[in-house]
């Protein structure tokens, strides 16, 4: 077995009825509060630290984005944005379910301000080989964030 952390890419050889000598596994934590993160954590070393005999296992944690809890600064901003969206005829705009979402740029001054997530180009395939923009939605996407600044600095 190989593996290129820089890369997140590894290959593995050998027979398919064998148990493999070593294993390495990699994945990321969603969360939306701090308390959740840490939660998770203590539930997955206990897992973790339950070895079947002849068997060993580390877990390690890297922090990389924060937590953006819902607040209500930030449903107040949501709001603001809503009816700036509404008054330009581009429809209605609700909260996505924050146990669903991904991470966020913002939530890394969330503590300290309100904030939204999500404005940007609208998409598809994420983070993938085949990940799209939809380019025709900028003039909609550039209104509705025109008229919430507008509506932000009155």
């Amino acid at each position: 077995m190989t593996y290129d952390g820089a890369e997140k890419r590894g290959t593995a050889a050998g027979k398919l009825n064998v148990v493999a000598k070593r294993v390495v596994v990699e994945g990321d934590l969603r969360f939306i509060s701090e308390e959740q993160k840490n939660r998770a954590r203590v539930r997955m070393r206990e897992i973790v630290g339950k070895n079947l005999p002849r068997a060993s296992a580390q877990i390690s944690f890297e922090d990389s984005y924060p937590a953006m809890s819902p607040t209500p600064g930030n449903y107040e901003l949501l709001r603001v944005l809503d009816e700036a969206s509404r008054a330009n005829g581009l429809g209605r705009i609700v909260a996505f379910d924050p146990g669903k979402r991904g991470a966020g740029d913002v939530s890394f001054v969330a503590p300290f301000v309100s904030g939204l997530d999500g404005l940007g180009a609208a998409g598809g395939d994420s983070h993938e080989p085949g990940e799209f923009v939809e380019l025709d939605t900028f003039p909609t996407l550039i209104k509705r964030a025109a008229l919430l600044i507008y509506r932000l600095t009155r």
